[in-house]
């Protein structure tokens, strides 16, 4: 099994290659596969939808895509923040954790204000590019859609060599992690 820290290592193998790509003076260049349906395969042994091979490429240079690119840059940060600080953020958390005014002036010192986003579903969808671009789910690097879920009753879950009965719990419930694939139940 993938741990965490091996999920960390690839999320800052591609920050290092855009760091890179800068102080060696060349324009960085994100690679990102294409979430688009014309982009979809069906594979028949796993049964399920994959992408297909279409790339799209986020420049740092091109104005129309400049705001993406920060905005994907400063995800990546705050998820690896996190993974190094061992804190598990829902993606709300993400985007007010990355949600700031950018000032800056324009050739004829005219002041402008950028938002880093205006809307959670920029933030979340910048999560899914960082998902498909490192091939790591927002799952393993410990992010949830929501607060964490929580479970009751009688159920008795199995992790890293413990047994947990849901049902001596009471009104204060079993608390699952973000990542459920390590748990036998």
């Amino acid at each position: 099994m993938t741990t965490r820290a091996e999920f960390l290592k690839r999320l800052e193998s591609w920050g290092v290659k855009l760091a890179k790509d800068v102080l060696e003076l060349k324009e960085p260049v994100m690679e990102i596969p294409a979430r688009t349906l014309t982009n979809t395969i069906w594979d028949e042994k796993a049964r399920m939808l994959k992408l297909g091979p279409e790339k799209m490429h986020r420049r740092f240079l091109d104005m129309k895509e400049a705001r993406r690119f920060m905005q994907t840059v400063l995800m990546l940060r705050l998820i690896v923040e996190a993974i190094r600080e061992d804190v598990y953020p829902t993606i709300r958390d993400l985007y007010y954790n990355g949600k700031h005014t950018i000032s800056f002036k324009d050739p004829l010192s005219r002041v402008h204000r950028e938002n880093t986003w205006d809307e959670q579903s920029e933030s979340n969808a910048v999560i899914e590019d960082i998902e498909v671009a490192t091939n790591v789910l927002r799952e393993e690097m410990g992010v949830s859609a929501d607060v964490k879920g929580k479970i009751v009753g009688p159920i008795v879950v199995r992790s890293q060599g413990y047994e947990l009965d849901a049902s001596k719990f009471g009104e204060t419930a079993l608390s699952l992690p973000v990542n459920v694939d390590g748990l036998e139940i």
